[in-house]
C-alpha cells in the first residue's frame, strides 16, 4: 500500500513539488533526477574528475572501512570503486544512539537498491553505495537517545547519560568515547523489549558495538553494517585525519574567498524564501575549528578570526600553518559539508531526506563556487510499518492508516461508530444537521412576520447546538466508560503508527521491531521500500 505524500502531516511543498512537478523546482537544482539524459552526463562528469584522486579514495576507505565496518563483504565494494567508471550512490546521517531513528535505516537501504537499480539502468556505469558518517557534528542532544514503544504502546525514551560528564557537550560526536554508564542503556532496552528468540541476536550486536572505549561513529558503523547484514555498504569517516588531509583545498578556498559561499546562499535563498520555506542560515566563515576538544565556530573579526565562546583569536598566518600541518583541526558546517562530500566522492546521486532536500535547493551557487558538481537528489524510501496486531484492530474498527494521522477525537468516533451498531455519534451528526436545516427554514418566515426577530431565531440555533453538542460530549464520555477497550486500543492504534503525534519513522528506532521479527525485518525492507521514493509506503509485517 502507499500512501502520496500530499496526506501526510506537515509534509514541506518544495519536498511534494520535487517529487512531483521538478520543472517547478528546477532552478534550485543541478540535475533532474528523473531525466536519463541528465543522469548519463553527470555520471560522466564526476567519475572523470575524480579519476585523478581515485586510487587515494579507495586507499582512504580500504582503511576506514577495515576499522569500521562489519560487513564481511565490503571489500568487493572497493574493487567496485577502483574502476574508471564507478560512481558512488551517497547517503548519509549524523551518527547516533543504535542508529537513530528508523528512517536512517530507510535512506541507507535506498541507496542500497538505488546503486543496483541505477546499473539496470546505465550499464555502461558501476554504482557504489557509500554512507557518509556525520561525526564531524556536535549536536549530543540529538544523538544519544532513542524511543521504543512499551507493551502498552507508550513511547518511551531511552538516553545516554554520561557519568564522566559529557552532558554540555562541544565535541565532535567522533571523540565522544562510551564509558561504563552505557550499561544503564543496556539495562532499561532489556526491560523494555519483550523476550523474543532475537532478543539474544540483537543484544549481542548492540553490546559488541556500544561498549566502554567505542565513539558514536564506531558504534553507529559497527551497528548499521551487522543489521544489514548481507547487503554491504562502504563507509565515509569524514572526521578522519586523511579525509580531512584531502579536503584541505576546500578547507582553503573557503578562507581565502569568504563571505562568497554564503553570499551565494543567500543569494538562492532570497529567489526560494518567496515560494518556500528556507531550512539553514549560513555564517560569514561556514567552518569551525577543534579547539582544545571542542568544535568551535570561527568569526571573521579584524585580521583574524575569533574562536566563539572564547577570547582566543587566529591570524591568516596562523591558519595557514595549521592548514598545512593539521587540516583535521577543521570541520565543515551545513553550508559546506556537501560540498565536501561531493568534492571527496564521485557521487553519482544522494539519497535525500525532506529537510536535506530543501537545504541543498539554497546551495547551487556553492557548488558552482567551488567547482563541484551538485549531485542529483533521490528522495529516500518513506513508509511505516504495520504490524500484524493493528492491522486487526484497524480491521476492527474500519480505521486506515492516515486516520491515524487525525485528531484523537476524530479516530475514537470513528472506532466508537464501528464498534456500536446504534452509532451515537453518527445519530448526533444526523440530529445536528437536522437541526440546523429545521432553524434554516424557519427563518425567513419569521423573519417576514417580523424583522426584529432575525437575532432571537440566531440565538435561539445557536442555544440549541450548544445544548447538542454539550449532550454529545456528556454522551461520548458516558460511551467511553462503557467503550473502555476501544478506547485503550484505539491510542495502541494510533501510537503504532503516528507515535507522539509524528511520522513512526522519525520516532521509533528499528531495535523495536527488530527484537520481535530478527533478520527476516530486514529483509521485508529490502523487498518493500523503493530505491527512491514517489509516495509513502505502508510496509505490513
Amino acid at each position: 500500500m502507499e500512501i502520496p505524500f500530499t496526506q501526510l502531516p506537515e509534509q514541506s511543498d518544495l519536498y511534494t513539488d520535487y517529487i512531483s512537478d521538478f520543472e517547478k523546482v528546477r532552478k534550485y537544482y543541478n540535475v533532474d533526477f528523473s531525466n536519463d539524459d541528465e543522469l548519463r552526463s553527470h555520471f560522466a562528469k564526476v567519475s572523470e574528475a575524480i579519476n585523478p584522486r581515485r586510487a587515494k579514495l579507495v586507499e582512504l576507505l580500504r582503511a576506514q572501512n577495515a576499522r569500521l565496518n562489519g560487513s564481511p563483504d565490503y571489500e568487493s565494494l572497493l574493487d567496485l570503486l577502483g574502476q574508471e567508471n564507478a560512481v558512488c550512490v551517497v547517503t548519509g546521517q549524523q551518527v547516533g544512539l543504535f542508529c537513530g531513528p528508523l528512517y536512517t535505516l530507510f535512506k541507507t537501504i535506498s541507496a542500497i537498491k538505488l546503486a543496483s537499480e541505477l546499473k539496470e539502468r546505465f550499464p555502461e556505469f558501476e554504482f557504489v553505495p557509500v554512507f557518509w558518517l556525520e561525526g564531524d557534528d556536535h549536536d549530543l542532544e540529538e544523538s544519544n537517545h532513542v524511543h521504543l514503544l512499551n507493551a502498552a504502546s507508550e513511547v518511551v525514551r531511552v538516553e545516554a547519560i554520561f557519568s564522566n560528564g559529557e552532558s554540555d557537550n562541544l565535541k565532535p560526536l567522533s571523540e565522544i568515547k562510551f564509558d561504563a554508564s552505557v550499561e544503564q542503556v543496556f539495562q532499561q532496552i532489556d526491560a523494555l523489549l519483550p523476550t523474543t528468540d532475537f532478543k539474544p541476536g540483537l543484544m549481542q550486536i548492540l553490546t559488541a558495538s556500544y561498549k566502554e572505549g567505542e565513539s558514536y561513529t564506531s558504534a553507529f558503523a559497527a551497528t548499521m553494517t551487522k543489521v544489514l547484514g548481507r547487503h554491504p555498504i562502504l563507509l565515509l569517516d569524514p572526521y578522519d585525519v586523511e579525509s580531512k588531509r584531502m579536503l584541505k583545498p576546500v578547507f582553503e578556498k573557503e578562507f581565502q574567498t569568504f563571505p562568497r559561499a554564503s553570499e551565494e546562499v543567500i543569494k538562492q535563498s532570497a529567489g526560494l524564501e518567496e515560494e518556500y520555506h528556507v531550512q539553514v542560515k549560513p555564517r560569514v566563515l561556514n567552518l569551525f575549528y577543534i579547539d582544545d576538544g571542542n568544535r568551535r565556530g570561527l568569526e571573521p573579526i579584524g585580521s583574524g578570526f575569533s574562536l566563539r565562546g572564547t577570547k582566543r583569536k587566529l591570524m591568516p598566518e596562523q591558519i595557514r600553518t595549521i592548514l598545512e600541518s593539521n587540516p583535521e583541526f577543521f570541520s565543515a558546517n551545513v553550508v559546506l559539508r556537501p560540498v565536501c562530500q561531493d568534492y571527496l566522492l564521485p557521487t553519482a546521486a544522494y539519497v535525500a531526506g525532506p529537510g536535506e532536500l530543501a537545504y541543498f535547493a539554497q546551495l547551487k551557487g556553492v557548488y558552482q563556487h567551488f567547482g563541484v558538481e551538485m549531485p542529483p537528489l533521490f528522495p529516500r524510501g518513506s513508509a511505516t510499518i504495520l504490524e500484524h496486531r493493528v492491522s486487526k484492530l484497524m480491521e476492527k474498527y474500519q480505521l486506515t492508516v492516515v486516520d491515524a494521522f487525525s485528531d484523537f477525537e476524530s479516530i475514537m468516533k470513528k472506532a466508537l461508530a464501528a464498534a456500536n451498531p446504534e452509532n451515537i455519534p453518527g445519530e448526533f451528526e444526523k440530529v445536528t444537521s437536522e437541526v440546523r436545516e429545521a432553524m434554516e427554514r424557519l427563518d425567513p418566515l419569521i423573519t417576514r412576520v417580523d424583522p426584529t426577530l432575525k437575532g432571537s431565531v440566531d440565538a435561539t440555533a445557536s442555544r440549541m447546538l450548544h445544548h447538542l453538542q454539550h449532550l454529545e460530549e456528556k454522551t461520548t464520555t458516558a460511551y467511553r466508560r462503557k467503550n473502555e477497550q476501544v478506547l485503550q486500543q484505539t491510542k495502541r492504534f494510533q501510537q503504532s503508527i503516528f507515535p507522539n503525534r509524528e511520522l513512526q519513522e522519525r520516532v521509533l528506532n528499528f531495535t523495536y521491531f527488530y527484537n520481535k521479527y530478527g533478520e527476516e525485518f530486514i529483509e521485508l525492507l529490502f523487498r518493500e521500500l523503493p530505491g527512491y521514493a514517489k509516495s509513502h509506503n505502508v510496509v505490513t509485517i
